[in-house]
């Protein structure tokens, strides 16, 4: 049975109850920033887009790693749509970022999570699902690798040495107080975050309620600091053969690919050149490719949703997720 879609109020309640847990992989971040750049070179996205996630660079990372689905979009793109434009202020504006930015989060679900259970069985198939997949380990850090020398990773703090380098330079097989201080600092950096978040609470909302059910929704799994050093530090060939080149993960010819890097690095949004990227031939495009084109058709539909021009039925049809 589908979920009857729930008012805005009720999409604020959802959200800061701990109805909506956290995702806490590197590249759905990484995948925001890349969406956002190909959203600022469609001319089939309007101004208002745009402008939300220039000025909200931090909320639309923040969303990126949330799995709100349709908790949030659908309230707050409704919300919009049937507001008039002169009644819609700042506090619309952010939770217009969080709703972008998800879409961002579910056009990478969309096309990768069938390809994990393909060429990831056996961890998809058994009960070793309280951490990341060595898949979703090595694109992570595949991604961390590729970026981190570019213009910009610099004052983006993803990009840190902190993050994969110096911090986790230690193996399984060493003291687990190391992994200790590292999980520390990551509890500080959430917390840190969470404290940014008060003017997004609802007018007259139980600010400390809504922040226990917040820390309480945080994704249960279980991130083994020490996998992530190993596979960092000295990848599998094996692991890098299966998970990144066969399957052809990320190519930075790819033409999505190369434009989101280029507008992060820049130049000026290309409306051309994302034409012509949307033209290619999907089967060559590479994985990464493939789920930024998918965001590309999120936004422009969530665009045409809050226009007026498709119903919401229409709207969400594209958006339905596997659990």
């Amino acid at each position: 049975m589908k979920e009857q879609p729930i008012t805005s109020d009720q999409g604020d309640e959802a959200y800061w109850s701990g109805e909506i847990v956290v995702s806490e992989y590197f590249s759905h971040a990484v995948h925001a920033d890349d969406s956002v750049a190909l959203m600022l070179s469609s001319p089939r996205v309007g101004e208002r887009f745009k402008q939300v996630a220039r000025d909200y660079p931090s909320l639309m990372r923040m969303g990126s790693i949330q799995r709100a689905g349709r908790f949030l979009i659908e309230p707050v793109l409704t919300d919009i749509r049937n507001r008039p434009e002169d009644a819609r202020g700042a506090a619309y504006d952010r939770r217009l970022a969080i709703a972008l930015s998800l879409l961002s989060h579910i056009a990478a679900d969309s096309y990768f999570k069938p390809v994990y259970r393909e060429i990831a069985t056996e961890y998809y198939d058994n009960e070793y699902r309280h951490s990341p997949s060595d898949m979703r380990i090595m694109q992570d850090t595949a991604l961390w690798h590729l970026r981190r020398e570019m213009p910009l990773a610099q004052n983006d703090p993803k990009y840190d040495p902190l993050v994969f380098e110096h911090a986790l330079r230690f193996t399984s097989q060493q003291s687990a107080e190391q992994a200790r201080h590292l999980e520390h600092m990551f509890g500080g950096l959430i917390v840190q975050q969470l404290l940014q978040l008060h003017e997004l609470y609802p007018e007259g909302a139980d600010a400390g309620r809504m922040l226990r059910g917040y820390i309480i929704a945080l994704d249960p799994i279980y991130i083994d600091t020490a996998r992530y050093a190993d596979l960092s530090a000295q990848p599998y060939l094996n692991h890098a053969q299966r998970y990144l080149i066969e399957p052809r993960f990320y190519d930075p010819a790819d033409p999505f690919i190369a434009l989101s890097v280029d507008v992060q690095n820049g130049a000026d949004p290309d409306p051309d050149r994302l034409q012509e990227a949307m033209s290619t031939d999907p089967a060559t495009l590479s994985q990464w490719g493939t789920s930024l084109r998918f965001a590309v058709e999120f936004f422009e539909s969530a665009q045409r949703y809050v226009d007026g021009e498709i119903a919401l039925g229409e709207f969400t049809s594209s958006l339905e997720l596997e659990d």
